[in-house]
Parts: C-alpha cells; structure tokens; sequence
C-alpha cells in the first residue's frame, strides 16, 4: 500500500522501490540480504509503524541513512488496539483500512519527499493533489456501498484482526479468528465465540484472507461449515495484488474487499462500480 502511495507522489520525479512483495505477510516477513543494502541506499524510507514491520525494525534503524518517516504513527498517533485480549494492548497497525487515515499518510509521505527532495516540490504537491481527489471519491464510494448493507446485517468475519479501521470509518461490525497479528495461534474458546456470533446474529457470509496462513483460512471455512454460513470471498489486508492485477493498487484493493463485502451481506455493487481500479 505504501509502495503504491509512494509511485502515484512521486510520478517520474524518483525511484520507489518496495521492500516486501506482492501476497506477502508484513507480521512475519523474513528479512532479505538485500533488504539492508536496499534501506542503505535509499534517500528517505517510508514505513507503516506500529510494529507492522517488526521483523524490519533492526535492519531499519542499523542501515537507514536518509529520514525513516512512519506514516501510521504520523497520520494515526493514537491507534485503535487490539481487539483481541491476547493482543496485550498491542496498536492496531492497519490504519489504511480508513481512506481518510489513508490520505493522512499521503500529506506526511508529501511533506517528507519534499524536505529530502525540494527541487521537485511542485511536481510531488501536484501529484499528491491528483491523487488526493482519487481518495475522495473512493471514500464516498465506500460509503454508499456500506449503506447498502442492511444496518443488522453490516457483521462481517474474517481470518484476522486487519479491519478495525474500516470498521470504524464506515460502521462495521467486525470479528476475526485472531487478534492484529498473523502469528498469533487461534483458541478454541474463540473460535465457539466466533460460531456463536455467526448463529446468534445470522451471519450470512465470512471471509478468507489473501495474505494470512492457510491454517487460519481453513478455520474460516470450518467455522461456515458449521454454522451454515457461505464464504463472501477473499479479502486482501496486509498486501495488494500484483501489480496490474484489479487488486494491484491500494484503491482497487479496497474496491475489491468492500464490493465483496456488499455482494456477500447486502446488495450487490452497483453496475461498472466492482473490483476494478479506476
């Protein structure tokens, strides 16, 4: 998501390179040799924050040259926590599931490229406008696809805790196997919750997530089997699609996980609105 921010700010002006890849999982990303040499060279490096990029954390602060600016922790200083009990008052790190916290990390990804980079400040400030009015009406998109969801049934469940934020931003009701973390090991008594949570409010669909263990999918799929509930889809949290695929940028991203949330629990998205970047 932030190597997608970085590429529509920067247009021509610089080289954006990204650390993690496409599908991969942020919580417990093994680190590259690469990693460090790429992080030396760089002029200025942008990161998540909130122990997103924990296993990146030392590699960061051993090698980093230029400013290390934090998005999250700019945009977000006072994040939600889990809400998991086992997340032990961790920060809820998935902030850019809140278009408008995601356009917090655009203004301080912009202030940040022109402090390092002033001679091309024109250039950034009208890239970051552009995109900017490009996040705008995906907010108000957003909105009105929630809306469409019957008020009783806006519950969705997935395999981790990644949307809090979107909860929040646009009246959600969201419940997950485990807690903000991937590597953390789902409990039973959470799992007969989560069941009982399904059954007692008529959970039509669940989700499975593109990023998490296969072992968290199938819990997923066990629990729908046992409550008769049907999978609404595959919902992407801590990583894009490839590059060029509809899910491959941030805005066709959350199109693609709110177009199925609205299809699974409400009415369908609306014709030429669906999982498609703009």
């Amino acid at each position: 998501m932030i190597e997608d921010l970085a590429q529509h700010l920067a247009g021509g002006a610089a080289d954006v390179t990204g650390i993690m890849r496409a599908g991969e999982d942020p919580h417990v990303y093994n680190v590259r040799p690469r990693d460090a040499e790429q992080i030396a060279r760089a002029d200025i490096i942008l990161t998540n924050g909130h122990h997103l990029e924990s296993t990146l954390e030392k590699v960061i602060h051993n090698n980093a040259t230029g400013p290390v600016v934090a998005l999250a922790e700019k945009a977000v200083p006072h994040p939600l926590g889990s809400s998991d009990d086992a997340g032990g008052g961790a920060p809820d790190p998935h902030c850019w599931m809140s278009v408008t916290h995601f356009r917090g990390y655009l203004q301080h990804a912009l202030d940040a490229l022109i402090a390092v980079d002033p001679e091309n400040a024109d250039t950034y400030r009208n890239n970051a406008r552009e995109y900017d009015a490009e996040l705008q009406e995906l907010d108000t998109w957003i909105q009105n696809q929630i809306t469409s969801i019957p008020a009783d049934k806006r519950v969705i469940v997935t395999s981790h805790d990644a949307f809090q934020y979107l909860a929040e931003a646009y009246g959600l009701d969201v419940r997950a196997m485990v807690g903000i973390s991937t590597a953390e090991a789902p409990r039973p008594q959470e799992i007969e919750k989560i069941e009982s949570l399904i059954r007692n409010r008529n959970v039509k669909a669940v989700f499975i997530e593109t990023s998490t263990s296969s072992t968290l999918n199938t819990l997923v799929k066990k629990s729908a089997a046992a409550t008769g509930a049907t999978i609404g889809g595959t919902l992407y949290s801590d990583s894009l699609d490839e590059p060029g695929e509809p899910a491959g940028s941030y805005v066709g991203m959350m199109r693609h996980n709110v177009s199925a949330i609205a299809g699974a629990l409400g009415e369908p998205a609306a014709s030429g609105q669906g999982a498609t970047t703009p």
